[in-house]
This record gives C-alpha cells, sequence and structure tokens, in this order.
C-alpha cells in the first residue's frame, strides 16, 4: 500500500513540475479543449505551382510556421498548405496525370488554353461568388485583367496582381540607347524616326566610341527581333517582346470594325520599308537574322552596338552590361521612348498579362473554398496584418528592411536563401508585381517603358490558331526577315497577306472576332 501511495505521490509532483515548467498553464489547455477551435484538424490546400525553384524545401522550410503564424493573428486559423513545383512540360504533363487520376491539387497554375479547357470539363471552380469576399484580390487586380480569365461569363482564374505604383508596370521593355555614345557624338536623345535614323547613322559611321574603326552598329537585334518600337511608330504592335527579343502571338488590332492580325496591315508594311532602308544603308547589325540571343548581347557587351530593345533592368543589371562597363569603364545605357512616326504615333507592345504561369485556379473539389479564398486575398494584403511583405520578402529586419520614406525595399537575404527558408516566389499565392526593392535608374527605365503602350485586341487563342501555328511562326518570319534584309522587294509583303488569308489566316480571323465580339458585349455569350 505505501509504494503503491509513493507512486502516486510521484506522480503528481512530477504532473505538478511539469504544469510549473509549462507556465502553469493547465487551465488553458482545457480552455483550448473546450473550445474546440484550435484543436480542430487543419485544412491543408494541396498547391502545384509552373515553377522551377529546387531550392524549395519540400516540407516548407522553416518560414512555414511563421506564415501559418502570421495568417492566425490575420484570424485564417487552422489552415495548413503543401506547395509542390514543377516547370515548363514537366509541369503539364504531372497535371494532366494528376487530372487523368482524378487527384486534382486544390489550388494551381493554368494557361489560358488550360483555363477553357477545364472550365468546359467543369474541373475548376468559377469565382465570383468567393470574389466578392475578398476585397484586397479585387482592388490589387486591375479590372481589365478579370475580362481574360472570364469562360461563359464566369471568372476562372486568378491573374497578376499589380501594386499601384507606376514603376511596377508589367511593362519593362523599350529601347535603349548608349548615353556615352550621344554625349561622344554632340547628339540629342532621337524622339522621331528621323532622329533616330540620324543617329544610328552615326553610330554606325562616326566612330561613336572614339577607337579609330569602323566596327559599330546603329540597331542591334537576334533571330528573333522584330523591332517593335518601329512597327510602333506606325502605330502597330507585331509580338509580346520580352528581353532584347520577342515572343508569344502575334497582336491583334482594330480596322474597319474588325479586329485583324496587325502584320496584314498596311502599318506594318510602312515599318518594313523604313527597316529595308536601314538595313540596306547598314545601319542595322547585318548579321541578325542569323544570331541567337546570347551572341546579341555580346555585342552590346563588347561595345559593339548603340541601340537595342532592352530591358528597364538592363541599364543596371544585367550581365552583359557587366561586360560593357569592364570594356568601357565610362559608358552608360539609358532607356529612351519610342520614336514618333509620320503621323505622330509611337508605342511598344503590352506584355501579355496572362503569361508566366500567373494564371492560378481553384478545382472544383477543393475543400472548404471559402477560406482558401481568405488566405489568397490575406497573401496580397498590406494591412497591418497582411501577408504581401513576408511571403515576397521573408521576415522584416531579418530578410530585409522597409523605407516608407522612399517607398523602398532593401533586401538583406537572397533570392535563394530566401527559397530555402521558405518565402519568395514558391508560397507567393497570387503573384504581385512589386519592385520597390529596385534603386532609381531602374525605376526610371521601368517609368518610361509603362508609357506609350499598345494594346492587344484580343489575348484568348482561337483554336484555329493551333490548326495553323506555321503562319505565324514560319510563315511570316521567312517575309519578315527576307523583306527586312533587301532579299526580297516590300511588294512581297502583299504575296505574304495573300498567302496568310489562303492557308487559315481566314478561318482564324472569323474566329478570334467571333470571340472579340463577346468580350466586347456586341453579341451575347
Amino acid at each position: 500500500m505505501n509504494k503503491i501511495i509513493h507512486i502516486i505521490s510521484v506522480l503528481g509532483v512530477t504532473c505538478l513540475v511539469g504544469m510549473i515548467a509549462s507556465g502553469c498553464n493547465s487551465n488553458e489547455n482545457m480552455s483550448k479543449e473546450s473550445s474546440g477551435d484550435e484543436n480542430k484538424q487543419a485544412t491543408v490546400y494541396n498547391m502545384f505551382f509552373n515553377l522551377g525553384i529546387p531550392e524549395y524545401p519540400e516540407n516548407g522550410g522553416e518560414g512555414k510556421s511563421k506564415i501559418i503564424e502570421e495568417m492566425e493573428k490575420a484570424g485564417i486559423k487552422n489552415v495548413d498548405y503543401k506547395v509542390s513545383l514543377l516547370s515548363g512540360d514537366e509541369y503539364k504533363t504531372k497535371l494532366n496525370l494528376m487530372v487523368s487520376a482524378k487527384d486534382m491539387p486544390d489550388y494551381f497554375s493554368v494557361d489560358t488554353n488550360l483555363l477553357a479547357q477545364y472550365a468546359s470539363q467543369g474541373l475548376i471552380r468559377p469565382l465570383d461568388d468567393l470574389l466578392a469576399k475578398a476585397p484586397h484580390l479585387m482592388r490589387m487586380i486591375p479590372k481589365e485583367r478579370w475580362e481574360g480569365v472570364k469562360y461563359d461569363g464566369k471568372i476562372y482564374a486568378i491573374p497578376f496582381a499589380v501594386r499601384p505604383e507606376s514603376f511596377n508596370s508589367p511593362n519593362t521593355v523599350g529601347l535603349t540607347i548608349r548615353q556615352d555614345w550621344l554625349d561622344n557624338l554632340g547628339l540629342r536623345t532621337p524622339t522621331t524616326l528621323d532622329e533616330l535614323h540620324d543617329v544610328l547613322k552615326a553610330f554606325t559611321k562616326n566612330d561613336p566610341d572614339k577607337n579609330g574603326k569602323n566596327d559599330t552598329f546603329g540597331l542591334g537585334g537576334y533571330k528573333m527581333s522584330m523591332f517593335n518600337s518601329i512597327f510602333g511608330a506606325f502605330g502597330v504592335a507585331i509580338v509580346s517582346p520580352t528581353i532584347a527579343a520577342t515572343s508569344g502571338p502575334v497582336y491583334w488590332t482594330e480596322k474597319n470594325g474588325k479586329i485583324v492580325k496587325s502584320f496584314v496591315t498596311p502599318e506594318a508594311k510602312q515599318a518594313l520599308a523604313v527597316l529595308q532602308q536601314w538595313y540596306k544603308e547598314g545601319l542595322i547589325d547585318p548579321e541578325f537574322a542569323v544570331m541567337e540571343q546570347k551572341f546579341a548581347e555580346e555585342r552590346i557587351g563588347n561595345s559593339k552596338v548603340g541601340v537595342f530593345e532592352g530591358d528597364a533592368f538592363s541599364v543596371r543589371g544585367s550581365t552583359y552590361l557587366v561586360s560593357l562597363l569592364k570594356t568601357v569603364p565610362t559608358a552608360s545605357l539609358k532607356m529612351i521612348n519610342p520614336p514618333k512616326g509620320p503621323n505622330g504615333k509611337l508605342g511598344m507592345p503590352e506584355v501579355n498579362p496572362y503569361a508566366g504561369g500567373g494564371l492560378r485556379a481553384i478545382s472544383a473539389t477543393a475543400k472548404d473554398p471559402e477560406k482558401l479564398i481568405q488566405l489568397l486575398d490575406w497573401s496580397v494584403s498590406d494591412d497591418e496584418n497582411g501577408g504581401v511583405n513576408l511571403l515576397t520578402y521573408g521576415e522584416e529586419n531579418v530578410d530585409y528592411t522597409l523605407d516608407k520614406e522612399q517607398n523602398a525595399i532593401i533586401q538583406k537575404t537572397s533570392y535563394t536563401d530566401l527559397y530555402k527558408k521558405g518565402f519568395s516566389n514558391p508560397v507567393r499565392f497570387v503573384q504581385v508585381t512589386d519592385r520597390r526593392w529596385t534603386v532609381a535608374p531602374i525605376r526610371a527605365a521601368l517609368e518610361v517603358s509603362s508609357h506609350n503602350l499598345i494594346k492587344n485586341a484580343l489575348w484568348k487563342s482561337v483554336p484555329a490558331e493551333i490548326d495553323y501555328p506555321d503562319l505565324e511562326k514560319k510563315l511570316w518570319t521567312e517575309y519578315f526577315i527576307k523583306i527586312v534584309t533587301g532579299t526580297w522587294p516590300i511588294d512581297k509583303f502583299d504575296e505574304f497577306v495573300r498567302k496568310y488569308y489562303q492557308q487559315g489566316g481566314q478561318i482564324i480571323e472569323q474566329q478570334a472576332n467571333e470571340e472579340w465580339k463577346k468580350k466586347s458585349g456586341i453579341i451575347k455569350n
């Protein structure tokens, strides 16, 4: 009996010591048990994104607990997440396998084609009712972007969000010039096509680098370059630009109450005539049509090119700028407005707001979608308990500091290390364009690139474009290069237009106009 009493006494003391060590919170624990909310099993959202970031840990990293803690402070309780990443074709293959196995993620990346396919099959959830409860998402995502993610009049995906500062425009590409070459030759910044022609001529023939050699070119490019700024001088945009290059579908432009591909317009022919003349004069790098991008960038880095269509970030942080400064320590790059054409038109193509894996959808089988949309809304909020800074930059005063006066983020932790910790791009549940981290010269370039944009009248692809891909990828490319380089006369453009319509362009245009009329409200869905 004494032995039993002794055991009970020891157990009692042990329990008491345990309670003291835990802060005497037995009542708090009992309260949690009685309330039931805190002990409720967390809802885990499986998220699958089209991103290639191998540094991100499978378990979410050390940052995950901090993120969940901040979500709870914002009133989002009993929520967990698991993010999986793959990129490119591997992502699409895995997603299709998951769809076939009826094991879809709760929230995942889509492109415009998958969006239409999955919406028609009932695999993803319309979001209109959920978005009515997501004020931060509705404020941070431009109204026009919602139009591009509708199917049968309902919203089926969440597009890129954008902070309000003008330097956060999705457009970062513009016309970049060697400012030091302008200074060496006593020239002013060109503002018109004629002025740009004269600058290119001087850059080609007047030894702008003062090395006594005839070894420079006015306008640089490579085999994918479309010289968008020259087409923009006639009011048309050809394709969405990337760094010193072009990509994506040819733009649609409105003509006489309908839309047509911009490369069949008379304005496109005028731009081709200008480029052909400049090439003939030797103002354009003669090897651009066969040059890979890396060699074109080497031309810039070796101080051989005076003007090129480049990214705003190139004025301070590009690899070819680093090479250029080693070659010419006094070199200076500046982004300028695209040139005005004979009728005062100018511009660069707007960037596709739906490209780059930014669209994300909620599956039709997602658990508790109301709580998921609450999480997504919190993730773009910069309110006191909002999550956008945490998800994007990590912990304040650990991974970054915020200069409120300059509206600037000063990063202390590299992106690679942020990924390892479980922050930044892998857990930016909604992509938000936020460039508060940029320095003054880049912000100035971004301000330039964000203006004078030429809109694409229709972003949605139509079935016939998939049926006839060679019309843009091969037919147009062949005529563009051979006309610009003078292999064919400018009048061969008319032959291109005839072939385009004969070989499937007429069907593409018909289908596109049906979609455009729906979008414009001319006919009902």
